[in-house]
């Protein structure tokens, strides 16, 4: 009775279950099929736009950015793949059912770089990398590497170097056994980019520009006052995703229109167009001025000191900087450098001194009848100031009586407070007023993207200590760009123009001009600026300046020496200001050495080396520009070469140099891309060989142009380093020597 009651119990949980399980299959199922109804018919169209949005979209093609070249046809700025370098060093060995998996060789295979190549391509990685590295050697790379693959767990993603060149990263990839190791992606992102580069290091680099690193995307400089030409535009084109992180277009990139949903479910309108690349510009740079302004400058503030300094070089007619130089001190390096967002020659302001006693007597002349004979008993000291403020004096007049050209000359400050006290004492205005007029206190706004700050002049009217000061430079504040720009209009006349370091856009096979730009025809008479050009003149043939008068050509310019600051007065900004040749003005420049013992005649001689250099080179200076010529050498003319001779190049563009000069090109081999010549002798005429270099040794780039060697030096697999300018005279590892590809050799420009 018993065991037939719990079998009637046992069958009616079976039959409860069973419904159970039918009741929840059948709701399931009106759920499921209800879901389904409301996914593909209620919210189909909502759910399948999320859907192509996962998988398709538009994506960026990146413009390729313009390069930035000198006047002089050299590369500044362009740019370069470069790539951190990571490797997984994570060793293991494959297993396969509990067993080590064994080679074809009966070894057992290995993940991650085998122990074998690791070893043995161990030095030849760190060696490559010594090579690129400006701070590391090759034993700190196996250091490091070799440390960090004995631990017991290494790491699977393991900086190594930054930003190398993609040729390294790529020949290291080539290694045997080591393509595994090398890591391409670090986070999702590739650890290949492309970055800009200085061809020239450190030269001229906030002329160029740098990446700004308090606004990610924009640049300082050239870079940045030209972003929009050079930027280019980037394509936009529609791809779909074929598997993570890999996109592939999804139609022809043709210039269309296509809706896409914004944030606020409103249809914009994108335009899906082809990647324009950006323009490349020429700076106004000249890579041989700016060399020697950068040289000697870097020399003057290592023998003197100082916090900075800057040396800047201008053309007279159109205003184009040929050279700028900003050298400020890095602490890390013990060496004055470029450094990053610091362009002294734009951005620094400081009371001038004695460089502003032109502007002060410009003033004067262009107001009242004062010449360069105007004789005046000179005090021998302002003094009864008060407090702090001392007295005026000059150390070494030995005369009481002055005129003005002997004011400027020695440089008196108690002679500039004379000419002020006895002219304007009771008009103080008036003096500002003129200088105002004549001299560009208002931003200039350039062409380089950096802070032009705000130029002042103090109060002149609050005491007579700040009337005197004004008077011979002080009391005001400049910045060197502004006063080259004064000093450039009155070598030029009068006619002041702006400071341009942009010369030409590069639009195709055209370049378009940027054509000069005249702030002021006239700041003064064309006798006044005559009068001044005089006693300019005067400083270096009798004055302060004579430690650079030479027999050569006339320099006219003026020293300055002021104190940097009244707690240590042995510190001065010296600075140098004029134009050259004096007999017939084209350059002008302005040397600035801050917060340094060194005086104005130091900032002299920096001066006379940039000056000596542009008459050394610029051949238009021979005619009639200079004192005296330098001596002409008889040629006899039947002793010269009847057809220009290139040593060795590109054949190609050597018979194009050939036709334009309109001479005969001889080439016993046409076909070949390398030439050089081949001295006549008795049996045969001069003419072109081919030059065949040999696979795994440097090629001999002797007599090459820069372009033709570095051209050469890449197609054989090796990474080029230049110096100098020229052609080249001499390279290391010599032509013919056994070298591995990814190699550096060095090619020295004379």
């Amino acid at each position: 009775m018993k065991k037939e009651k719990e079998n009637k119990k046992d069958t009616r949980t079976t039959r409860g279950m069973t419904v159970f399980y039918l009741l929840l299959t059948l709701v399931g199922g009106i759920a499921i099929v209800a879901s389904m109804i409301n996914i593909q018919w209620v919210h189909g169209d909502e759910w399948r736009a999320r859907g192509l949005k996962r998988e398709a979209g538009l994506r960026t093609d990146p413009a390729r950015r313009g390069n930035i070249y000198s006047s002089d046809g050299k590369i500044l700025a362009t740019t370069v793949t470069e790539c951190d370098f990571y490797l997984d060093l994570l060793d293991t060995v494959v297993m396969d059912k509990g067993q080590p998996k064994m080679t074809s060789k009966g070894v057992p295979e290995e993940s991650g770089i085998p122990d074998s190549c690791f070893t043995k391509y161990l030095d030849t990685v760190c060696q490559m990398l010594a090579e690129v590295s400006s701070s590391h050697d090759k034993r700190y790379y196996r250091d490091r590497i070799s440390t960090e693959r004995a631990k017991k767990k290494p790491r699977r993603c393991f900086l190594v170097e930054r930003k190398i060149p993609y040729s390294t990263w790529q020949a290291i990839g080539r290694l045997p056994g080591w393509r595994v190791g090398v890591v391409k992606q670090v986070d999702g992102r590739s650890v290949v980019r492309q970055t800009r580069a200085h061809i020239y290091g450190n030269m001229a680099g906030n002329t160029i520009g740098f990446d700004n690193a308090l606004n990610q995307g924009t640049y300082t400089g050239l870079e940045g006052a030209y972003d929009s030409i050079l930027r280019g535009q980037d394509g936009i084109f529609n791809c779909r995703r074929l598997t993570k992180g890999i996109w592939l277009p999804d139609e022809p990139r043709e210039r269309k229109e296509v809706p896409q949903r914004t944030d606020n479910d409103e249809v914009d309108t994108i335009v899906v167009q082809n990647k324009v690349d950006g323009l490349s510009i020429i700076s106004t740079i000249d890579t041989r001025y700016q060399d020697i302004a950068e040289n000697s400058l870097k020399k003057a503030l290592r023998t003197y000191g100082g916090t900075s300094g800057c040396a800047v070089l201008m053309e007279m007619e159109t205003g184009y900087v040929l050279a700028c130089a900003n050298l400020a001190i890095d602490t890390s390096l013990h060496d004055y450098v470029e450094k990053r967002d610091e362009n002294v020659a734009v951005s620094h302001v400081y009371e001038p001194g004695s460089t502003f006693k032109t502007i002060i007597l410009t003033a004067m002349m262009s107001d009242r009848e004062i010449t360069i004979d105007t004789a005046m008993k000179v005090k021998a000291v302002y003094k009864d100031f008060g407090g702090k403020n001392g007295e005026i004096k000059d150390s070494h007049r030995k005369k009481d009586s002055l005129s003005v050209k002997e004011v400027m000359e020695e440089s008196s400050n108690v002679g500039m407070c004379d000419l002020g006290w006895m002219y304007y004492n009771k008009r103080r205005d008036k003096l500002v007023d003129l200088v105002k007029k004549l001299f560009p206190y208002d931003k200039l706004h350039l062409d380089v993207n950096a802070p032009e700050y705000s130029t002042r002049v103090n109060n002149v009217n609050a005491s007579n200590r700040d009337f005197l000061n004004f008077c011979y430079g002080y009391s005001t504040t400049v910045s060197a760009m502004r006063l080259i720009t004064f000093y450039n209009a009155l070598g030029a006349g009068g006619r002041m123009v702006k400071p341009l370091f942009c010369r030409g856009i590069v639009d195709g096979d055209k370049v378009r001009e940027v054509k000069p730009v005249v702030l002021n025809p006239q700041i003064c008479s064309k006798e006044t600026a005559a009068m001044m050009k005089t006693l300019l003149e005067g400083v270096v043939e009798n004055g302060t300046g004579n430690n650079i008068k030479n027999n050569t050509y006339g320099i006219a310019g003026k020293t300055g020496t002021a104190v940097h600051s009244y707690a240590n007065k042995s510190r001065y900004n010296g600075s140098f200001a004029g134009f050259f040749p004096a007999e017939n003005p084209r350059y002008t420049c302005l040397v600035v050495i801050e917060n340094s013992p060194a005086y104005g005649r130091q900032a002299a001689l920096v001066f006379k080396d940039i000056s000596d250099c542009v008459v050394a080179v610029d051949k238009r200076l021979s005619s009639g520009a200079v004192k005296s010529a330098w001596p002409t050498l008889e040629v006899d003319s039947s002793k010269m070469l009847q057809m220009p001779v290139l040593e060795k190049g590109n054949q190609e563009e050597i018979m194009r140099v050939y036709k334009l000069l309109g001479q005969r090109y001889c080439s016993s081999d046409p076909s070949s891309k390398w030439v050089c010549y081949r001295a006549a002798n008795d049996s045969i005429p001069g003419s072109y060989v081919a030059y065949k270099p040999t696979e795994g040794k440097v090629p001999n780039c002797y007599g090459m142009t820069a372009k033709d060697a570095v051209a050469l030096l890449q197609s054989m697999g090796y990474r080029a380093k230049v110096t100098g300018y020229g052609k080249v005279a001499s390279q290391m590892p010599r032509g013919g020597t056994a070298a591995k590809r990814g190699s550096k050799v060095e090619i020295i420009l004379k």
